[in-house]
């Protein structure tokens, strides 16, 4: 395994030995409850459709995101905003700060997008059924699951955990952070995004996942991958070095890509990737939860990496 801080670290810090962030992360890691994210997949697919043009259903998404974040200790704050496609639609990105201890200036960003469609249908009817079980409420539940999980563990860097808006409709939550972070506050840096777009069904039952990364984010999936590879045992966990112009990459980590900003993509595997993403087939009882939750358990292992836990 490589240490963080030889590839990371800026600060001059001598930062975890290797064998100490491992024990700090595997055991955190298995904080991670399967029952709890079931929970959460359920409710977000039991709302009629997550449609971006259906008000109804993305008024209740929001409400629920707020309250559950809220519940379990790790309250949102939303950032507001108006999408402009085929009519305004007022809408919000949820964000909860987990602030760093001894670099705070320095981000973790962590993202799913929260809405979901059926495709043709929801573009002709906005109130059609979109369960969006799949794509992408095992996202948005494993972020719920990620912030209780962090939420009192000590990290060296701030872990931002953002649940996008607009993905299907242009990736429009996503590209208000990208752009926001190319011109940075002072004193403030990206160290990477990791972006959790179908965590849920495994299709040729390998127990494999992909951390999937451009050439600038390459050295950071691979040196976050064994953590993540531990973390989520058995589960097996590969990178995958693609471009934006790749066939199988359309997800939020691209307006990242477009700006040159460190982003990795965390998915189920391009190569046997759900065959009902985006259409109304994309329904609860498609979801492998034990998958979810391992799946969890390698983000728990790639975000603590990047954020660099402090051990005793």
């Amino acid at each position: 395994m490589i240490p963080l801080v030889l590839w990371l670290g800026c600060s001059g810090d001598q930062g975890p030995t290797a064998d100490a962030m491992t024990q700090v992360i595997v055991s955190r890691a298995a904080h991670v409850r399967q029952s709890r994210l079931y929970a959460h997949v359920e409710a977000l697919s039991s709302i009629h459709s997550r449609w971006m043009h259906y008000d109804p259903g993305t008024t209740a998404t929001l409400d629920w995101l707020g309250e559950t974040l809220a519940d379990q200790g790790t309250p949102a704050v939303a950032d507001s905003f108006v999408i402009h496609r085929i009519r305004d639609i007022p809408t919000a990105n949820l964000v909860v700060t987990l602030p760093g201890q001894t670099r705070p200036n320095e981000y973790v960003l962590v993202g799913a997008h929260w809405d979901c469609q059926s495709y043709p249908e929801s573009w002709t009817d906005s109130t059609a059924r979109a369960a969006g079980a799949i794509d992408n409420a095992t996202g948005v539940a494993a972020l719920v699951e990620l912030a209780r999980v962090l939420a009192d563990a000590p990290l060296a860097r701030t872990v931002q955990i953002i649940f996008w808006a607009g993905e299907e409709i242009g990736m429009f939550g996503s590209r208000r952070v990208a752009t926001a972070w190319r011109h940075p506050a002072a004193g403030d840096s990206l160290v990477c995004v990791v972006n959790v777009d179908m965590i849920g069904w495994d299709g040729d039952l390998r127990r494999d996942a992909s951390l999937v990364c451009d050439t600038l984010s390459a050295p950071l999936a691979g040196a976050a991958l064994p953590y993540a590879q531990l973390a989520a045992s058995p589960l097996l966990v590969d990178s995958l070095n693609r471009g934006t112009g790749s066939w199988g990459v359309s997800s939020d980590h691209l307006q990242f890509w477009y700006y040159a900003l460190p982003a990795i993509w965390l998915h189920e595997g391009i190569a046997d990737a759900y065959p009902f993403a985006n259409h109304a087939a994309d329904s609860l009882p498609d979801l492998q939860p034990d998958y979810l939750a391992d799946a969890t358990r390698a983000l728990v292992g790639t975000v603590m990496a990047l954020a660099e836990p402090i051990t005793p």
